[in-house]
Parts: structure tokens; C-alpha cells; sequence
């Protein structure tokens, strides 16, 4: 219906893997009553909903118990941001195709990616480890450069905004139900999508009307050959040059 060549060029995957990658080397400690550090965890992290991990830990039937701490992360929703709207006639060109033409897309389309990361531990204490570790690099945004357009090799910085940190513990319950603490962080990625891609011509040929300065004298009728990236240095010998007209030649 919208009248474009469909195409995917996963900007969507590259801004979920490098917010992923915030969070995926995160470390917490285990002490003995002397303070002395006898172990160190990884805690992993996967993407999916918490509530997946949740009901596993309280399924009575899961033959394998889920290892606690752990994070997961996924994304809530997507939503157009008006402010960083672009001038839609403008663009990216990439490198010369085969054919000797260039790759052009135009501006892309802001849009604002909310996520969802969830700690869930088993205890306090090793949910405040994990917490310290993420909360004072947002202030409360993030920079993450992200790759938005592989072929064109547009690598632009991202900001990840912090938007709020909320706790719920499931401790009560019956003596058989496992307590899970669970801190949720909701973020908002500030991202943007990109239309279809064009080839543009190369413009290898330009008309220009050129006149001379003190007499007004009109040379039209003579034939130059004018660069149009260069044409102002036609000042330097008295003659005014203004490119009226663009041709592309195979």
C-alpha cells in the first residue's frame, strides 16, 4: 500500500544488542563475616519478560530452579518523538554503486524506544551491588554510540534516558514460594528509523550563465566548462558565475 520495496535494515536489533551491552558485565560479591571477598558472580542477563523468570522460580514442576541474581531486559513500547523531527528533503549519501551512481536516504524518523531492565534477586543485598553499579553513570541520560545503517555506515551517539527505578518483594507467601526481590528500571532509548534507500545520479555536466562584472558584457553565447564546486573562483578574473541549470549524463 505504501507504494516502497520492502526492506529490514535491523536498526531496531542494533539499538536492543547495544543497550544490552550496558548491562551484560555486571559483577556482584560474596563476603565472609570478616569482609573479605570469596567469590565473585557474573549475573547473567537475557532478553525477555521478568515475569517468565518469576513463574519458573514458583512452578513446583520446573525440573532445573532459576539461579538468582539475574537481569532481564526488553522493550515496553515505541512512541514518535515530534521535538527531533528532521528536514524530510534532506539525507545521507553513501559511496558509488556499481552502476556509478550513489546511495541516498533520507532523513530518518525520531521515534523513542522505551525498555524495561529487571534485576531479580533473592536477597538485598545483591540487589543494591547491581543497582550502584548502573545508577551513577545516568545523569540521568547515557551515550551509547550505536550503528543505525550498516551500508551506510552511519554511527550516531545515542542518548539512553533513566526514567525511573521502582522495587516490589514478593517475601510473603506460604513457607514453599521462593522470595524474589524485583527492581525495575525503565529507560527510553532516543532512536531513529530509516525510510528506503535511492540511487542518486552523479552530476556530471552543469549550465551556467557567466558575465562579466564591469562591463555587462554577456558571454552566454561562448562555451565554458564550469565545475559547479568551484565556480565562485571565477571572481578572481572579473566574471560572475551562477549555475542555472543541473543535468546528470549517462
Amino acid at each position: 500500500m505504501l507504494g516502497i520495496t520492502p526492506q529490514y535494515r535491523g536498526t531496531l536489533r542494533n539499538y536492543i544488542i547495544g543497550f544490552g551491552s550496558l548491562f551484560d558485565d555486571i559483577d556482584i560479591q560474596r563476603k565472609d563475616s570478616s569482609g573479605n571477598v570469596t567469590s565473585i558472580i557474573r549475573v547473567p542477563l537475557s532478553y525477555g519478560p521478568a515475569q517468565k523468570y518469576i513463574s519458573r522460580i514458583n512452578s513446583e514442576s520446573s525440573d532445573v530452579a532459576v539461579v538468582l541474581p539475574r537481569m532481564s531486559f526488553e522493550i515496553s513500547g515505541i512512541s514518535y518523538d515530534s521535538g527531533r523531527k528532521l528536514n524530510k528533503m534532506s539525507g545521507y549519501t553513501g559511496a558509488h554503486t556499481t552502476e556509478g551512481n550513489k546511495t541516498f536516504v533520507y532523513n530518518p524518523v525520531p521515534w523513542d524506544i522505551s525498555l524495561t531492565l529487571s534485576l531479580l534477586v533473592k536477597n538485598a543485598e545483591d540487589g543494591t551491588q547491581i543497582l550502584e553499579q548502573i545508577l551513577p553513570f545516568f545523569t540521568p541520560s547515557f551515550i551509547v554510540p550505536i550503528k543505525e545503517v550498516e551500508e551506510l555506515d552511519i554511527v550516531r551517539d545515542t542518548p539512553v534516558i533513566l526514567d525511573s527505578v521502582d522495587v516490589q518483594d514478593t517475601y510473603e507467601g506460604d513457607y514453599l514460594t521462593r522470595r524474589v526481590l524485583e527492581w525495575t528500571l525503565g529507560f527510553t532509548l532516543k532512536g531513529y528509523l530509516y525510510g528506503s534507500q535511492d540511487n542518486k545520479k552523479t552530476i556530471k555536466k552543469s549550465t551556467a550563465k557567466i558575465v562579466n562584472i564591469d562591463t555587462n558584457r554577456d558571454f552566454s553565447h561562448q562555451e565554458y566548462e564550469v565545475d559547479p564546486t568551484t565556480a565562485t573562483e571565477l571572481d578572481d578574473y572579473g566574471f560572475s558565475a551562477s549555475i542555472t541549470e543541473f543535468n546528470n549524463e549517462d
